[in-house]
């Protein structure tokens, strides 16, 4: 099973690197009981614990423990007042982790949590919720349950799996068609264009253009005819699977957000599903698109053609005075 891509790269390190306290937050973070601290023997191991209470406390997770990390020095400057320079066992740093989650109340992750979560995601998936939502969703669901929240890597395997059994039946379907002559109008988006710096034909269809110019305008309506005439052949295709405009919205924002390597690392099955999924959405969304840009443009020839013709009848009125002055009595 392939592992999905759900946050950005920035949102990521977000999620996996360790926090940054305000001097106020340190404070508060880093308070901890008396009763818990005698707990630990030795300086440099309280420092350490303290470490990972004030992230447990933040975060309701655990981080590797660094010694160029901030807060660590912080602690060992500020609060203890002395230097660490040695890191803490693993054995260790294992059962501080168990300390800590008994004193939280917090529960170990277990094959029954891992279920309850693998549930919740499908029930989201099903519903066509966006990924990274449902990911978000996971975080603060984990909290309600009492849970050390999972690694990133053990999040993305969940939705990845939810995402998967969404579309089991359709991929069934899919695969007594994959030979489908239709289906070869899909090819064209994964050919590389040599005029293009070598791009993938797909990356010319991602953004929609919104500018009211003719040449615009005219590529607009010429992307449209594309995508037009391989939805005309795939649709009954779309319609036997049981790929829906909602469906179709929620894969196609996948290949407009990701990178095309992504998509050609897939199997076929997948790589079809998700074009097939991306030419229903770009039918839908581009004949939109120029609807609305069409109605832009005539409201504002309207506008201007009112604006004239105030400017003709104010410039015509000195005409008109001098005329009605000028009447015989």
């Amino acid at each position: 099973m392939s592992i999905i891509s759900i946050l950005s790269p920035e949102e990521e390190k977000a999620f996996t690197k360790a926090p940054k306290f305000t001097f106020t937050q340190k404070e508060y973070y880093y308070k901890l009981p008396n009763s818990l601290l005698h707990t630990i023997d030795g300086t440099s191991n309280k420092i350490f614990f303290t470490l990972m209470y004030g992230y447990f406390k933040a975060t309701n997770k655990f981080f590797e423990v660094n010694l160029d990390d901030e807060n660590l020095l912080y602690l060992s400057n500020e609060k203890f007042r002395t230097t660490v320079s040695v890191n803490i066992a693993e054995r260790t740093f294992y059962r501080y982790k168990k300390i800590i989650r008994e004193y939280f109340v917090i529960n170990e992750y277990t094959d029954n949590i891992q279920q309850l979560l693998q549930k919740e995601a499908i029930t989201l998936a099903n519903n066509f919720v966006h990924r990274k939502k449902i990911f978000y969703f996971l975080v603060e669901h984990s909290k309600k349950l009492k849970i050390e929240i999972p690694s990133y890597t053990e999040l993305l395997k969940i939705i990845t799996a939810a995402l998967n059994t969404q579309k089991k039946d359709i991929f069934i379907k899919l695969k007594s068609l994959s030979e489908n002559e239709k289906l070869k109008t899909l090819d064209d988006f994964l050919d590389k264009n040599e005029d293009a710096k070598n791009r993938y034909n797909i990356s010319y269809y991602r953004r929609l253009e919104h500018s009211t110019k003719k040449n615009q305008m005219i590529l607009s309506l010429y992307k449209l005819d594309q995508i037009k005439s391989k939805f005309i052949v795939t649709k009954s295709i779309m319609d036997h699977i049981g790929i829906t405009p909602k469906m179709a919205e929620y894969y196609a924002k996948w290949i407009e957000k990701g990178k095309t390597s992504q998509l050609t690392q897939t199997n076929k099955i997948n790589q079809q599903f998700t074009l097939l999924s991306f030419i229903y959405y770009q039918y839908l969304i581009r004949n939109d698109n120029l609807i609305d840009r069409f109605i832009s443009t005539v409201q504002t020839a309207k506008n201007s053609s009112f604006r004239a013709q105030k400017e003709f009848s104010f410039e015509q009125e000195p005409h008109k005075n001098r005329g009605n002055h000028s009447a015989p009595s």
